[in-house]
């Protein structure tokens, strides 16, 4: 049976998790060689924990985000933007979870492992699911601040906000705000600069446009 929606605490995490918990005690290596059919799921000290659908707004903001970062490191010198259902393992919170993007530099693309990537990406995305902000906005944020990503994007569309965090040397998040023009300068990705204000359009740039984007982009840094 199902345990319905609740809220526990993970003391290893020190973090509040809120979902639909589908198992309990279950070890990582059971869960990432368990088949959960079509459900979503994630895996927070032992718990495996079902995860939102997401709308149409969402998957257009994640198709446009991996050509973006794709063609970004493809230009600059090579790395990995990785998606849903990849999942991320952050040793030192005991959590798992499959972010919306998640980019790797080439000195951590060693941590790429059939269907998971063990320690933490250099740059995370999440795009807000209606359904449960808070896993977005409180939950991964404190694991993955916890577990030593050194930047966290966190993106709502519904009410078309964002929050940009960097790691600092405490290992504490910063939020980070876009300059008075509205352009946001990544600290992992160098060179990464673009204006907030394109991932609100109504129709997201096509491929043609994200490199002429990218290419613009480049030649100002």
């Amino acid at each position: 049976m199902l345990t319905p929606n609740i809220d526990v605490v993970d003391v290893q995490a020190k973090v509040r998790i809120s979902g639909k918990i589908l198992a309990r005690n279950m070890n990582y290596d059971t869960f990432i060689n368990t088949d959960f059919g079509e459900k979503h799921v994630e895996w927070v000290n032992g718990m495996v924990i079902e995860i939102a659908g997401i709308d149409e707004r969402h998957d257009a903001l994640v198709g446009f985000l991996r050509v973006f970062f794709t063609s970004f490191l493809e230009i600059t010198g090579g790395g990995r933007c990785l998606g849903d259902p990849m999942l991320m393992k952050l040793i030192d919170v005991s959590s798992s979870r499959a972010p919306d993007i998640q980019v790797l530099l080439p000195d951590r693309l060693g941590q790429i492992a059939k269907n998971q990537v063990v320690g933490p990406a250099n740059l995370v995305v999440e795009i807000v699911s209606p359904g449960n902000p808070r896993t977005d906005f409180v939950e991964k944020r404190r694991e993955y601040e916890l577990g030593g990503v050194p930047e966290y994007w966190i993106i709502e569309h519904e009410n078309q906000k964002t929050i940009f965090l960097q790691l600092n040397e405490s290992g504490v998040y910063d939020e980070v705000q876009p300059d008075a023009k509205g352009i946001y300068c990544s600290a992992a990705l160098k060179r990464l600069c673009f204006s907030v204000d394109i991932l609100w359009r109504e129709n997201l740039p096509g491929i043609a446009e994200t490199l002429r984007l990218i290419g613009d982009m480049l030649k100002d840094n």
